[in-house]
């Protein structure tokens, strides 16, 4: 009789004399493995590469990668070497995270039994998983981290959903890179390490090197996967076909699924495009996959990410009766017309939708717009709260002020029992005809209320006379 015994874990220690008892593998790539530790929330990521000038390199940038001012970025960063001969460096992680990949992976086991009379099993392992909503803030979170290193002249590498953590309750979106040996400066990049699937297609070509170009290439094809669960490129030319044509739609030789003027590779399995319709997005992933594929300077930045994503947040509406979350059409202000994506159940009658308008002063009419019917340009802007919900009303330009505002200067918070419009800093209101009146507290508006008038409300930010932004809603 044999028995099989579990390798003991060795102690491992850093420069500055630390111990670390490991406890189990997490996780591991091609030229390193990351391990938990018995301390909470501290892993090592160990450095598996056997050849002396490759260490000598890659030690050298872990030191100078942990003198970098990234602290307040959502990465697990390097904090201390290990002693050697250990090759390796201690970081942090919080708890409850799992990779991306994970959360893929079981969307993928669960459509194996579907038949084609039977939908029900993908589509509630979507909501299950979190929906719409919960896609939509994880990769709201990813596209900041990756904007915030690109600002810092910095790229991020190697992006794919095993170096993405995420957290592993469907309720939260936290989400982290962990994998940060290959963060450089873009100028001294000299990399083309990419993970299959997942790098750019002039790197799987092996005619250029890692960029923050090619970032933003593995972030779309990332962020297609998790909102279609399907890679953009691998479409039925490609999944019914010889390896080689998979090889040939990596390096960018065939259409993306979607193409509008190429319908050769297109996906049959496909999750509905439908979801993100009213949206930015499918115009950012046309110019990603379509001209961009072979033109990579015409690929959307981070930031254009960011805000379409932050945008897409601010209109989902949580439907009562599957639980799932869709898009309020920015083309329709009649609730009575809208239903579930998922179900098509009414929407829900509480809900308050925001709408964003510039107000223009009569000087800048005459002289810019003598055409315009009155002095309101609509901007297209929506946001919508049901209650339990709190939320911001963002300024979304410049697309960076995500990362330098600490705090929007228009707070909501809707309960069953009445909305709560809370100013960060002194605002005007006013309703119809009424004078406008500024505030600086708290207003409190009563559901028992709701209804009795038709006459909007109107939130302006800036002086009531001057060009400036103004909020709409009735309640």
């Amino acid at each position: 009789m044999s028995t099989n015994k579990t390798k003991k874990l060795p102690i491992l220690e850093d420069i500055r004399g630390a111990k670390y008892p490991l406890k189990s593998q997490l996780a591991i790539g091609g030229q390193g493995v990351v391990y938990t530790t018995e301390l909470p929330q501290v892993l090592i990521k160990g450095f598996t590469n056997k050849d002396e000038i490759a260490k000598k390199r890659w030690h050298s940038h872990i030191e100078w990668l942990i003198r970098q001012d990234i602290a307040d970025l959502k990465l697990a960063r390097p904090l201390v070497l290990l002693k050697e001969p250990r090759m390796g460096y201690v970081m942090e992680l919080m708890d409850g995270l799992v990779p991306l990949r994970s959360l893929l992976d079981s969307y993928i086991e669960a459509t194996d039994s579907i038949s084609e009379e039977n939908q029900t099993p993908h589509i509630q392992n979507y909501l299950d998983q979190g929906g719409l909503r919960r896609r939509i803030r994880i990769l709201c979170q990813l596209a900041r981290t990756i904007n915030q290193l690109h600002s810092r002249g910095m790229l991020y590498g190697d992006i794919s959903p095993d170096n993405i953590f995420v957290s592993d309750d469907p309720n939260y979106s936290e989400t982290w890179l962990i994998d940060c040996d290959n963060i450089s400066f873009e100028s001294h990049s000299g990399l083309t390490v990419h993970t299959p699937d997942y790098g750019a297609s002039e790197v799987v070509r092996g005619e250029a090197m890692l960029s923050s170009l090619t970032d933003c290439w593995s972030f779309a094809v990332i962020a297609y996967q998790l909102l279609t669960h399907n890679h953009p490129l691998k479409g039925d030319l490609v999944n019914d076909g010889e390896p080689e044509i998979e090889d040939e739609a990596l390096r960018g030789e065939h259409p993306w699924i979607n193409d509008p003027d190429d319908p050769d590779n297109e996906c049959c399995a496909n999750l509905p495009i439908q979801l993100i319709e009213e949206s930015k997005l499918p115009h950012l992933f046309q110019q990603t996959f379509g001209t961009g594929k072979n033109m990579p300077l015409e690929r959307p930045s981070m930031a254009e990410w960011l805000e379409a994503l932050t945008e897409i947040d601010e209109h989902l509406f949580v439907c009562h009766n599957c639980g799932g979350h869709s898009l309020l059409p920015l083309d329709n202000s009649d609730l009575d017309d809208i239903s579930c994506s998922f179900c098509d159940f009414a929407v829900d009658e509480q809900l308050v939708q925001f709408e964003e308008f510039i107000f223009l002063s009569d000087k800048e009419k005459q002289e810019t717009y003598p055409e315009l019917d009155g002095n309101k340009i609509v901007t297209g802007r929506k946001v919508c709260l049901q209650p339990g919900d709190k939320k911001e009303l963002k300024r979304l330009l410049p697309s960076f002020s995500y990362d330098k505002i600490p705090s929007d200067p228009i707070q909501l918070e809707y309960s069953d029992s009445c909305l709560m419009v809370i100013p960060v800093e002194p605002l005007h209101i006013s309703r119809g005809n009424e004078h406008i009146q500024e505030f600086s507290k708290k207003i409190r508006l009563k559901a028992d209320n709701r209804g009795k008038s038709n006459e909007p409300y109107c939130i302006h930010l800036g002086n009531p006379q001057d060009t400036h932004i103004f909020w709409e809603f009735r309640w």
